[in-house]
């Protein structure tokens, strides 16, 4: 009788495993441990390959880059001047070293955009260059917007060629989670290169929503030229024969389809760039309506910051924006860190994109309320990671159709997820793998979420969502979920994201 007990307490214990902190353990962590350990595939995709260098070293210091002070190319804070040619002066003067360099703002209020010709922007078309500041707060630097320039983001980030080329095609299946894959021609690939995994068919797309059923009114997923766009770019860690292993894991399974082949394509880029400790200022203030949402370009991009495309290894770190339409767009990023970012002032459309690429890591930002639309990704976008940021209540997180795929919001305080953005042609609006993780729901109202139906449109078409420690202040209940684990609790680990970087690391917990 007292085995039997004590069985029966041990089985009970292992139902209730707490941390050390007190929280229940996530029986989905448990098993992505283990499946980790035995090298196979886990319910939850490794979302630790995300930001800078996949995380796996520190944000640069920058200390042995040459410095370009946009003073001394003719730029003068707190004046009524326009300083747009200085800092371009300073920017081609950093572009023309082989090394780069840091494009450097003393303290104080620099004003750009004399006029409204959206032609007019701020090109890095480098590697190596880093818009510097003296602070996003009091007394340190700020660059204002003066007039709106609809549509055109002011800072650009992006390689002069940014087209892609065939290199060779897959032979073999591969599954999700899986680093190696078999190509047809491998002579073309080095230890080293960036490639981009690259696939579309109405085949596949059936195939990866099966067995649900798909609108006939998501046109885009349909025909010869439709289907979910699959992007994701890897980089090539060793060569084996026809075999070829990546750095970084695969979030799709690869299948072999008739007549539509996965390909390998080259990836274009710049890298080692960055923005940090600005205070990027708008005029939005100055026009005379407050926002509604795609009411016209004006409301939706005529004051937007800043454009990173094809950028690779770099970062946006300890900088604020005010009054803007539109803060931050990234297509085809990979491995980019944006940390400790505040956003404010007038609302406005759109924050942090993440369109397309893989691995953007947007850390520890406060987002406010002040754009419809907060932190996401969209359109392709692979393992977009958004951790321990705060929204505003009813500020809701973007998954901008266009079926992103593994995409992890992760001990996230305030936002809902009830009209989330993108055209009916472009939906749904997330594919597999979106995992809201210790997610604190913030909103006015109770809402009823139905995540998959083809009977009517609704803006939060998903496939399945996982959630772990789903938290709400209102009465907010489910549908064609995937999984709902622990829900009213916080629990361990806080963060997954960081716990699965320790644990790939090796670091302790």
């Amino acid at each position: 009788m007292k085995r039997l007990k004590s069985k029966l307490l041990l089985s009970c214990l292992s139902l209730f495993i707490f941390s050390a902190q007190g929280q229940q353990v996530s029986p989905l962590w448990t098993a992505f441990k283990s499946a980790a350990q035995e090298n196979r595939q886990a319910t939850l995709p490794d979302f630790s390959y995300a930001g800078y260098h996949f995380s796996e070293k520190p944000l640069p210091d920058n200390h042995e880059l040459n410095i370009f002070d946009v003073t001394e190319y003719g730029a003068i804070p707190d004046d009524n001047g326009y300083d747009d040619e200085a800092i371009q002066k300073a920017i081609d003067a950093a572009q023309r070293t082989d090394q780069g360099g840091i494009v450097f703002f003393p303290p104080g209020k620099y004003l750009i955009a004399p006029d409204e010709d959206k032609s007019k922007f701020f090109l890095i078309s480098k590697s190596n260059i880093i818009l510097k500041g003296s602070g996003s707060g009091k007394e340190g630097t700020e660059i204002f917007q003066d007039k709106m320039r609809v549509g055109s983001r002011q800072f650009r980030f992006e390689p002069e060629e940014t087209d892609s080329e065939k290199i060779t095609l897959l032979t073999q299946a591969a599954e999700r989670g899986s680093f190696w894959i078999e190509v047809e021609n491998p002579e073309m690939l080095e230890e080293g290169d960036d490639v981009v995994l690259m696939h579309k068919s109405e085949a596949f797309t059936r195939q990866y929503f099966a067995p649900r059923e798909l609108s006939k009114e998501w046109t885009r997923l349909f025909g010869p030229d439709g289907g979910m766009q699959i992007k994701e770019i890897h980089t090539v860690d060793k060569i084996e024969g026809n075999r070829v292993k990546f750095k970084n894991p695969l979030h799709i399974d690869i299948m072999m389809i008739e007549g539509h082949d996965f390909e390998l394509h080259s990836y274009r880029s710049i890298e080692e760039c960055g923005i940090e400790d600005i205070l990027f200022t708008g005029n939005w203030t100055s026009y005379p309506e407050e926002f509604h949402h795609h009411k016209d370009v004006i409301h939706d991009q005529g004051w937007v910051a800043i454009n990173m495309e094809n950028v690779k290894n770099s970062w946006i770190r300890n900088c604020a924006f005010k009054d803007w339409n539109e803060v931050i767009n990234i297509r085809n990023g990979y491995q980019l860190t944006l940390t400790d970012i505040n956003i404010f002032g007038k609302k406005g459309h759109t924050s942090i994109h993440a369109r397309s690429g893989y691995g953007v890591l947007i850390r520890k930002c406060d987002f406010n309320g002040a754009h419809h639309h907060g932190p996401g990704t969209g359109y392709g976008g692979v393992a977009t990671v958004v951790t321990q940021c705060t929204l505003g209540q009813d500020q809701i997180i973007d998954s901008h159709s266009g079926q992103p795929y593994a995409t992890l919001f992760d001990n996230i305080n305030g936002g809902v997820f009830y009209n989330l953005g993108g055209p009916l042609p472009g939906l749904p609006h997330h594919g597999k793998h979106l995992v809201f993780w210790n997610f604190e729901y913030l909103s006015e109202k109770d809402f009823h979420y139905d995540f998959w139906s083809v009977e009517r449109r609704r803006n939060y078409t998903i496939a399945d969502p996982v959630f772990v420690g789903f938290r709400a202040n209102r009465k907010i209940t489910f549908e064609n979920v995937g999984i709902d684990q622990l829900r009213g609790q916080e629990v361990y680990p806080q963060s997954l994201f960081e716990a699965q970087l320790n644990l790939r690391l090796d670091n302790p917990e």
